[in-house]
C-alpha cells in the first residue's frame, strides 16, 4: 500500500513539473520575440568605424536614339512681280463740261512675256517687272483723269505727282505681301502671268475681283493672284469733285522661277 501511495504522489509532481517548464519555455520564448538586437559595429584599432555596405544592382538601359526629324523643303511662298503701270478704267461715266479739263489716254502697252513656259527651270522664285497688258473687258472704255486718285493711308498729303508712284508701290507690296506660289505650278517648274481686274469702289474698298482671260497662267495662278488681290486693304477712294468715284484697275501678276 505504501509504494502505491508513492507511486501516485510521483506521477502528481512529475505533471506538475511538465507544466511549470512548459510555462518557462513559453516565457522564455516570449522573452526572445519581444527583444530587439541592436547591430553591432565593430570599431577597428585606427578608430574607423565599419559600416556593412549594401551594393545594388544597376541595370544600363541607354536611351534610343531619337530619329532624325523630317524636314520638309518649303518653297519660298511669297512671290510678286506687279505691273508698275496698270491699265486704269473710269468706272463712273459722266460728262466733262470744262473744256480745258485734261483728257488723257493710258498706255496699255503690248503682252510681250511667252505664254506659260512648261519647261523646266532653276527652283529659286524672283520678282520681274517686264510684263504689260491690256485688259479683256468688253464694256466701252473712257479713260480719263480724275482729280483725286485712289491712294494707300501711306500715301496720304503727296503731291499728285507723287501719288501715283507711291500707289503703285504700295500695291505692289501689298499683293506680294499675300502671293503664294502655287505648289503644283512650282513643282512642275511653271512659270506665267495672270491678269487681275478689279474695282476700287466709292468707300475704297477692293470689289469685284476676276482674273482675265489671257492664256499666259495656269488656273492655279490666277486663283493665287486673285486671292492676294482681295486682301489688299481699304483705300482711299477716288474723287472727281467732291463725288466719290469707283476706278477699275487690271494689273499683271507674274509668277517666274530663277
Amino acid at each position: 500500500m505504501r509504494a502505491k501511495d508513492d507511486f501516485k504522489k510521483k506521477t502528481k509532481n512529475s505533471f506538475i513539473y511538465f507544466q511549470l517548464g512548459l510555462i518557462a519555455a513559453m516565457v522564455v520564448t516570449l522573452f526572445i520575440l519581444e527583444s530587439n538586437f541592436k547591430e553591432v559595429i565593430k570599431k577597428s584599432d585606427t578608430g574607423t568605424i565599419w559600416e556593412p555596405v549594401y551594393d545594388s544592382t544597376f541595370v544600363y538601359n541607354p536611351a534610343e536614339p531619337e530619329a532624325p526629324a523630317k524636314v520638309k523643303l518649303i518653297a519660298p511662298k511669297k512671290i510678286a512681280s506687279v505691273e508698275p503701270r496698270p491699265k486704269v478704267e473710269l468706272v463712273d461715266k459722266f460728262d466733262v463740261k470744262d473744256d480745258n479739263e485734261k483728257v488723257v489716254k493710258q498706255d496699255l502697252g503690248t503682252q510681250d512675256d511667252p505664254e506659260v513656259d512648261n519647261t523646266p527651270v532653276d527652283a529659286n522664285p524672283v520678282a520681274s517687272n517686264t510684263a504689260t497688258t491690256t485688259g479683256g473687258s468688253s464694256e466701252p472704255m473712257m479713260l480719263v483723269t480724275v482729280e483725286q486718285l485712289p491712294m494707300f493711308k501711306a500715301c496720304k498729303g503727296l503731291a499728285r505727282s507723287e501719288q501715283k508712284a507711291c500707289f503703285d508701290e504700295q500695291l505692289a507690296k501689298a499683293i506680294s505681301k499675300n502671293l503664294v506660289y502655287p505648289e503644283r505650278d512650282f513643282d512642275n517648274r511653271k512659270q506665267g502671268t495672270a491678269l487681275i481686274e478689279f474695282i476700287i469702289d466709292e468707300n475704297g474698298n477692293i470689289t469685284n475681283v476676276k482674273p482675265l482671260e489671257n492664256n499666259r497662267a495656269t488656273e492655279d495662278m490666277k486663283k493665287a493672284a486673285e486671292k492676294a488681290v482681295k486682301k489688299i486693304p481699304q483705300l482711299i477712294p477716288a474723287k472727281q469733285g467732291t463725288k466719290n468715284v469707283k476706278i477699275k484697275y487690271a494689273i499683271p501678276i507674274t509668277f517666274r522661277l530663277n
